[in-house]
C-alpha cells in the first residue's frame, strides 16, 4: 500500500503534473457523464459501508472521487482535496516522513509520535495506516478516493473519531496497457509516473507494475548556507497481482517499496519577550537578533531560514496488502484483508530554526504493523447483514539523540538520548445490518466492540555522559533515575544515578461503539436521512514522556455525532444538491498540556497527555454540481463549522513569567480548537470539448478557508479567564486559485498523448502551514507552498 510515498509537506514543493485545475468535491464526486449518458451526472459506486453502493444512495456524508474525476482534477496528493471536500483541512507536519495533520469537522491530530492513534483514519485497499506519518498519499493510479465525514466506529479497522479517507488503487487490467505522466515545474521540480499492465496471463493472473518519482529543490531559502532549502527526492515502485482462479474467487496482492531522501525545514518564529532562545540575542548560544521577532515581517518571514546544520531525512518503507473475496453463494460473500507495513527512518531536525546550536534532534526509528480483517456479507432480503472480526498489531522502536547547545546544556553542549519501545494490539468484533422496511424506508444498525492493549518502555531521556559518572554501565537504553547527589569538586553538585524500574507501563482499553440511521427515499434520486454514530479513540502512553509523571496512561476519548441530510438530483440528473447538518459532542478529549517537571528531569517543564477537555462542534455542509451542457459544468462546496470547548482545565499560572505554578487547574476553555476554520467554500468551472482528433480540457477552481489555529498553546502573558491561543498559531484567511488547460490527441485504439499547462495558488498567497511553541524555549513553523506552475506530458496506449 502507498505509505510514506509523499514528501514532507512542509518541506517539499512537488507540483501536480497536470495539476491543478480542478474539480470541487461535488464535481469530483460525480463528474460529467460520457456522451452516451444523455448529459446526466455520472454515478460513482463506493464501498464506504463495505458494500458496493451508489454514493447518492447511502445515508452518510461522503465525498467520492473516481479515477476520471481525479484525472480531471489533477490532484497530486490528499492535501489537494482539502477545500474541495467540505469541513476537511490537511496540513503538513515537517517532523516526520509524509506526515499529515488531517482535520474533519474540527476534529484533528497532528503528532508524529507513533504511540498516538490518528483521529482521522487513512485506509488504503482496506488497510488502516496506524500512524500520522505516511498519510500523504500520491493520487496517481487510484481508482477511487472516498472521504467519510464523522466518526467511523463500526466498519473501518481501528476506530476513528473524525472520519476516514478511504483509498482504493486500480486493479490490473485484462488487457496490456501502459500509461504515464512526466512533468516539470518551478523550484526545479521534476516528476514521473508510469504504470504497466501485462493483461491476463493464462486467464488466471494479471499483473500491474508501477513506479513514481519526485525531485524538488524546495521553496525556502537558507541565508546561512546560501542555498535553496527543502530539497526532496522520492522513489516508489511495486507490483500488483490480480488472481482469479474461478468466477467465485478473486485475490489481489500488492507489494510496494518507497525510498525518501531529503531534508527537514524549520522556520524561526521565536521572540525576545517569549522564548529562551531569543532572551539574549547575539550572545554565544542564543539566536542572533535578526533571527528573532520575525512574525511582523511580510509572510511572517517563514520562507527565509537560518539553520547552520544539515538536516537529512532518510526513510525506506515496504508494504504488502492482500485482498481476497470468495462468493460462497449468491447471497454470501467472505472477504479477507491482510496488511503488513514496515519502515526504517532517520530524521534530523534543527527545531529552533536558528543558526545557533540550541536544540537539534536525530530520530532513528523502526516501525511495523500487521492487520487482519475477516468479513462475511449476507444478503438476506430484506436484511443485508455484515459481520466480521479485526486484529491489529504494531511496534516501534525510537532511538533519539537531542543536542543541547551551551544555553540548555548549562555552559557546555550535551547530548540527551531517549529510547522508546512501544507495542499496540487491538482486537475487535463488529456487525452491521441494513433493514429495508418498505421500498422507500430503510434503517441501519451497527455495533463494534474494541479491546486495545498497549505497552511501553521509555527511559525518559538521559544525558549519557552525566549518567556515566555514577553508572558507567549505562547504555543509553536502560532505565535509570536520579537518587541523590554528589560533589566532585567544591561548589559542583551533580546527580547520582542508579538503575530503576519505573520506565514501563501497560494498560487495556475496551469500548463498545454503535451507530444507527434511518433513510427515506422521497422519490427516485431524492433521499433524506438522519443518523447517530459514536467514535472511540483509544487511550495509551506518551512516547515523548520525560518522566514517570508524564508517561501515562491517558484514557480513551469519545465522539457522539448526530446528523441529518438530503441527497437530491434534479432536472433529469443535471443538477445535484447534497446538504448535511451535524452536531458533535466531543468527550474526554485528549490534550497535551504543559506542567512543571519533577526533580531530576532533563527539562524544567514537561508535556503531559490528559483527558482535560470536552467540546461541542456543529455545522452545515453543501455540495452542488450543475451540468450546464455537454461542454460546461459548474461545481461548488460550502461548509460552516462552529467548534468550541465546553470545558478545558490546565494549570497555566506557572507559565506566566514571574509567577510560580500553584498546582490548581485553570479554566482555559476560551482557547480555540485546532484546524477548525469557520468558513470553507470552493467554486469551479470545467470545460471539455472534442476538437478534430482530440479534446480540449480546461478548468479552474477557487478555494477559500477562513483563518484557523494550528496550536492550542496559550498566548503570553497568560490571563486566567481570558486565555487565547498563541497569536503566531493563527493562519490568515486564504484563497487558492488553480487553473489548467490541456489538449489530448487521440491516436486510435485507446492510445493517446496529452499536453497540459497548470498553475496552483495563482494568487501567490503565502503564509503559515503549522506552528509549535515549545515550553517557552523556542517556536518554529512551516510555510504553505507559494505559486507553482508547470507543464505535463501524458500518454496512454
Amino acid at each position: 500500500m502507498t505509505t510514506h510515498v509523499r514528501l514532507l509537506p512542509a518541506i517539499q514543493a512537488t507540483v501536480s503534473l497536470a495539476a491543478l485545475a480542478i474539480a470541487t468535491p461535488a464535481y469530483a464526486q460525480d463528474a460529467p457523464a460520457d456522451d452516451n449518458s444523455g448529459g446526466a451526472i455520472r454515478e460513482i459506486v463506493v464501498t464506504a459501508q463495505k458494500r458496493s453502493e451508489s454514493v447518492q444512495s447511502i445515508p452518510i456524508a461522503v465525498t467520492a472521487l473516481d479515477e476520471k474525476a481525479m484525472e480531471s482534477a489533477t490532484i497530486d496528493d490528499i492535501r489537494d482535496i482539502a477545500g474541495r471536500v467540505p469541513s476537511l483541512v490537511v496540513d503538513s507536519v515537517g517532523a516526520g516522513p509524509s506526515a499529515a495533520a488531517i482535520s474533519i469537522r474540527g476534529i484533528s491530530f497532528e503528532d508524529i509520535e507513533k504511540s498516538f492513534d490518528p483521529a482521522v483514519g487513512v485506509v488504503v485497499d482496506g488497510v488502516f495506516i496506524g500512524t500520522n506519518t505516511g498519510q500523504l498519499l500520491d493520487s496517481f493510479d487510484i481508482e477511487r478516493l472516498e472521504v467519510l465525514r464523522g466518526p467511523q466506529g463500526t466498519l473501518f479497522g481501528r476506530n476513528t473519531i473524525g472520519g476516514v479517507i478511504n483509498v482504493i488503487r486500480t486493479k490490473p487490467t485484462q488487457d496490456f496497457g501502459v500509461r504515464g505522466q512526466f512533468a516539470y515545474s518551478n523550484f526545479d521540480t521534476k516528476r514521473g509516473r508510469l504504470v504497466v499492465n501485462t493483461g491476463s496471463l493464462g486467464g488466471i493472473i494479471a499483473l500491474k507494475a508501477f513506479g513514481y518519482y519526485d525531485k524538488t529543490d524546495g521553496y525556502y531559502f537558507n541565508v546561512t548556507q546560501n542555498r535553496r532549502q527543502g530539497k526532496y527526492e522520492t522513489l516508489t515502485g511495486g507490483v500488483t497481482a490480480l488472481i482469479t482462479p474461478s468466477d467465485a474467487i478473486t485475490a489481489q496482492i500488492t507489494y510496494q517499496h518507497s525510498r525518501e531522501r531529503g531534508e527537514t525545514v524549520s522556520s524561526a518564529l521565536s521572540e525576545t519577550s517569549r522564548e529562551v532562545l531569543c532572551a539574549a540575542p547575539g550572545v554565544p548560544g542564543f539566536s542572533p537578533l535578526a533571527e528573532c521577532n520575525r512574525w511582523a515581517l511580510p509572510d511572517h518571514g517563514l520562507y527565509t531560514t537560518f539553520s547552520a546544520i544539515d538536516t537529512p531525512v532518510r526513510n525506506d518503507a515496504d508494504s504488502i496488502t492482500g485482498n481476497v473475496d470468495i462468493e460462497l453463494s449468491d447471497r454470501l460473500t467472505l472477504s479477507s484483508v491482510t496488511g503488513y507495513i514496515k519502515n526504517k527512518e532517520s530524521v534530523t531536525q534543527d527545531f529552533d530554526g536558528s543558526s545557533a546550536n540550541f536544540f537539534e534532534t536525530k530520530r532513528d526509528q523502526r516501525y511495523h504493523q500487521f492487520s487482519q480483517e475477516i468479513r462475511l456479507l449476507a444478503d438476506l432480503d430484506p436484511v443485508n447483514l455484515l459481520v466480521g472480526g479485526y486484529y491489529f498489531n504494531s511496534n516501534y522502536k525510537l532511538d533519539q539523540s537531542t543536542n543541547f547547545g551551551v544555553v540548555l546544556g548549562q555552559g557546555s553542549t550535551a547530548v540527551l538520548r531517549q529510547y522508546v519501545d512501544h507495542t499496540a494490539k487491538s482486537y475487535a468484533a463488529f456487525a452491521d445490518a441494513q433493514i429495508r422496511l418498505t421500498d422507500a424506508f430503510k434503517i441501519s444498525l451497527g455495533a463494534r466492540y474494541t479491546d486495545d492493549k498497549k505497552e511501553i518502555f521509555n527511559n525518559f531521556g538521559r544525558i549519557g555522559a552525566l549518567v556515566g559518572l555514577t553508572l558507567p554501565s549505562f547504555d543509553g537504553k536502560s532505565c535509570v533515575a536520579a537518587t541523590g547527589t554528589f560533589s566532585p569538586a567544591p561548589g559542583v553538585v551533580l546527580p547520582v544515578y542508579t538503575a530503576a524500574n519505573n520506565c514501563s507501563g501497560s494498560d487495556s482499553f475496551g469500548k463498545f461503539t454503535w451507530r444507527a440511521n434511518a433513510e427515506y427515499t422521497i422519490e427516485p434520486g431524492k433521499l433524506v436521512y438522519a443518523s447517530f454514530s459514536r467514535g472511540f479513540r483509544s487511550g495509551g502512553f506518551n512516547g515523548r514522556a520525560a518522566s514517570p509523571t508524564s508517561l501515562g496512561p491517558y484514557q480513551p476519548e469519545t465522539v457522539d455525532a448526530y446528523e441529518v441530510g438530503l441527497k437530491a438530483d434534479w432536472l433529469d440528473r443535471t443538477l445535484r444538491t447534497n446538504l448535511a447538518f451535524y452536531y458533535t459532542k466531543y468527550n474526554n478529549k485528549q490534550e497535551e498540556v504543559v506542567q512543571p517537571a519533577p526533580p531530576g528531569s532533563s527539562s524544567p517543564q514537561e508535556t503531559v497527555v490528559q483527558n482535560a477537555s470536552s467540546a461541542d462542534i456543529k455545522g452545515f455542509e453543501a455540495e452542488i454540481i450543475a451540468q450546464m451542457s455537454n461542454a460546461f459544468s459548474f461545481n461548488a462546496s460550502f461548509s460552516y463549522t462552529d467548534a468550541q470547548y465546553n470545558s478545558f482545565f490546565n494549570d497555566i499560572v506557572g507559565l506566566t513569567t514571574g509567577s510560580a505554578a500553584d498546582g490548581i487547574p485553570d479554566d482555559v476553555s476560551t482557547l480555540t480548537l485546532r484546524r477548525a476554520p469557520k468558513i470553507q467554500w470552493s467554486a469551479g468551472l470545467n470545460y471539455t470539448k472534442d476538437v478534430g482528433s482530440g479534446r480540449i480540457d480546461a478548468s479552474t477552481l477557487l478555494r477559500y478557508q477562513s483563518r484557523y489555529v494550528t496550536c492550542i498553546t496559550p498566548n503570553k502573558p497568560v490571563v486566567p479567564g481570558a486565555v487565547t491561543n498563541d497569536n503566531r498559531c493563527f493562519t490568515e484567511d486564504r484563497e487558492n486559485l488553480s487553473a489548467e488547460i490541456g489538449y489530448t490527441h487521440f491516436l486510435g485504439e485507446g492510445r493517446e498523448v496529452s499536453l497540459s499547462l497548470f498553475g496552483r495558488n495563482l494568487t501567490n498567497h503565502k503564509g503559515l502551514s503549522s506552528t509549535l511553541p515549545v515550553a517557552g524555549l523556542f517556536t518554529f513553523g512551516a510555510a504553505i507552498q507559494p505559486r507553482t506552475y508547470g507543464v505535463e506530458l501524458g500518454f496512454r496506449f
